[in-house]
């Protein structure tokens, strides 16, 4: 057998050949990119007549629809006690509710209206917080009713405001028949949710 026999078949084609066959697959790579990119894609022709455009109708921006009614959480910030309605400290007991509901009841606590004390904040034991549902433009009357239950005299007040879901409650002032009894301002925080 013969030296030449033996030789892979690739060895024996002339060099010509090979390089005739490398710049073959360099051409197709090549087209094959550039009809990738979009040099010659398939291109549809355009159209020779354009259909006038006729104009988009007008759409207006939607309204912002008003809330159907609002959640509204009271949150009793302080009370002023402007006459506690004895000569030292009382117990007194106040009940705040809005439009019939009971929200909540301040357990008896001693109020003193002496210059240094006169400002009662809640404790955090104590119920301070109702939610209650307005529709838009409706009224709803809060009642704060307040008693004394002393050994000597029993001393009670009372006192409303209007709520709106649209404004902050104004100071509700509670007094009693003859304010030397009893005289409280009431100062509440408002968050109106719409639903």
């Amino acid at each position: 057998m013969s030296d030449d026999n033996d030789k892979r078949w690739y060895t024996r084609v002339p060099a010509i050949s090979v390089a005739l066959v490398a710049f073959l697959v360099t051409l197709t790579t090549l087209v094959n990119n550039v009809r990738e990119i979009g040099g010659l894609k398939d291109k549809k022709p355009a159209a020779t007549v354009a259909a006038p455009a006729t104009p988009a109708p007008e759409v207006k921006p939607a309204e912002p629809k008003a809330p159907t009614r609002y959640s509204v959480v009271l949150t009793l910030e302080k009370i002023e006690v402007v006459n506690d309605g004895t000569s030292g400290s009382t117990s007194w007991t106040f009940d705040v509710s809005a439009g019939g509901q009971d929200l909540f009841e301040l357990p008896a606590r001693d109020y003193n209206d002496a210059e240094d004390s006169r400002i009662a904040t809640p404790r955090t034991s104590d119920p301070s917080m109702g939610r209650v549902t307005l529709v838009p433009g409706q009224e709803m009357l809060v009642k704060i009713g307040g008693r004394s239950g002393g050994l000597i005299s029993k001393l009670s007040a009372s006192g409303t405001a209007t709520l709106v879901a649209e404004r902050a409650l104004a100071p509700v002032k509670v007094v009693a028949a003859d304010p030397r009894d009893g005289e409280f301002i009431f100062h509440f925080a408002t968050a109106a949710t719409p639903q």
